[in-house]
């Protein structure tokens, strides 16, 4: 990644001003895309979370902590909030590769089909 850094100095230096912001911008994509760790799990194919039929109503949510293993960065942490967050009835999800643990605010029946999201990401549930 530092061997970018010159690149991108001599190209912010052939720019306009306008043109300073559109290169700060592609700068600090490609500083937190290789921040993901190689060991991440591919992202996973356009599928939808939910199965095509939702339990009519929803019990109360209760906060729930899932034990998880194969998360290495904030991209693997990202990758579950994104997908659990699509979930009916989950209103908080709080994901650490550090604690290897997901929390989750969500109804207590919600909890397999969360459980299986984080699966189907390539993480292992414990």
């Amino acid at each position: 990644m530092l061997n970018l850094m010159p690149q991108l100095l001599s190209s912010m230096n052939r720019t306009s001003t306008r043109g300073v912001a559109g290169t700060c911008v592609l700068a600090l994509l490609t500083i937190s895309l290789s921040a993901c760790c190689a060991e991440c799990p591919p992202p996973p194919e356009d599928e939808t979370t939910a199965p095509a039929t939702q339990p009519v109503s929803l019990t109360a949510p209760v906060a729930m902590s899932i034990s998880v293993k194969g998360m290495h960065c904030d991209g693997c942490e990202g990758a579950i909030c994104g997908k659990v967050e699509k979930i009916a009835g989950v209103t908080l999800v709080k994901a650490s590769h550090v604690s290897e643990s997901v929390e989750v605010t969500a109804p207590p029946e919600q909890r397999t089909m969360i459980v299986e999201a984080i699966k189907r990401l390539g993480y292992t549930v414990e």
